[in-house]
């Protein structure tokens, strides 16, 4: 096993699960953990307690409901992202990595990069938009070396 000096890691994910890799030697990876969120793999409609509230207008007889600004599917998404920065950030502070490569379904990357604090970025040394998180090591391993 390499000295943790030089360890780079890759995170393959989407909303509902997370792989993190070792590199080996670019671009062979070996898998070291896997974080599952199955929140995100429920429908808005399961996400949801009750029906939204509902207002009146001040004027007339009008109703309206109430929305959220955030559909449930995506506050999960959110939810997932911070706890996968989180653990970014606790390994990184063991020093269990300095490199670190993201692969990840594209509005997955854009909310994971949201909460990634500006010492993980510093870490990134490549990234890629891309489903790759059901695929086996080869097919990630082959988009790898394209980085």
């Amino acid at each position: 096993m390499p000295h943790k000096q030089n360890s780079t890691w890759v995170v393959v994910a989407d909303n509902c699960q997370a792989k993190i890799y070792r590199l080996v030697k670019f671009p062979k990876i070996e898998e070291i953990s896997h974080l599952e969120h199955p929140e995100s793999r429920l429908h808005n409609q399961d996400l949801v307690s009750s029906k939204p509230g509902r207002g009146f207008q001040s004027r007339g007889s009008g109703r309206y409901s109430y929305q959220s600004e955030v559909e449930p599917k995506e506050l999960e998404a959110i939810k997932f992202a911070t706890d996968v920065a989180h653990f970014l950030e606790q390994a990184e502070k063991k020093g269990d990595f300095h490199r670190l490569y993201i692969l990840a379904e594209p509005s997955f990357l854009g909310v994971l990069r949201q909460h990634l604090s500006q010492q993980i970025k510093k870490t990134i040394v490549g990234e890629l938009a891309i489903e790759l998180v059901t695929c086996d090591v080869a097919a990630i391993e082959k988009h790898l070396a394209q980085l």
